[in-house]
């Protein structure tokens, strides 16, 4: 007898779960499946520019690095040769 109300459950909890779903109007499957690709979008926009923003920081830690406050020069010479491979990167 437990194993006929385990199945009959199951049975009415999908019959209803099913009705739900058909009881939704064309607006309605537009709107969720518009909220579905809006939060996909965002997502893969905030790893875009997360990613992007790694690199900058690289670059700026590379410039940071290589430099030397007492010798100005040294120090152009070295922004200028990031400059040049920064492009290549970004």
């Amino acid at each position: 007898m437990k194993m006929d109300e385990r199945y009959s459950s199951a049975s009415y909890g999908s019959a209803g779960l099913t009705a739900f779903f058909a009881s939704l109007s064309l607006q309605d499957w537009g709107f969720i499946i518009g909220v579905a690709f809006s939060i996909i979008l965002g997502v893969l926009t905030y790893r875009l520019n997360k990613r992007e923003q790694m690199k900058r920081t690289k670059i700026l830690q590379d410039i940071l690095d290589k430099t030397d406050a007492n010798n100005i020069s040294a120090t152009a010479m070295v922004i200028g040769e990031l400059g040049k491979r920064a492009p290549k990167e970004i």
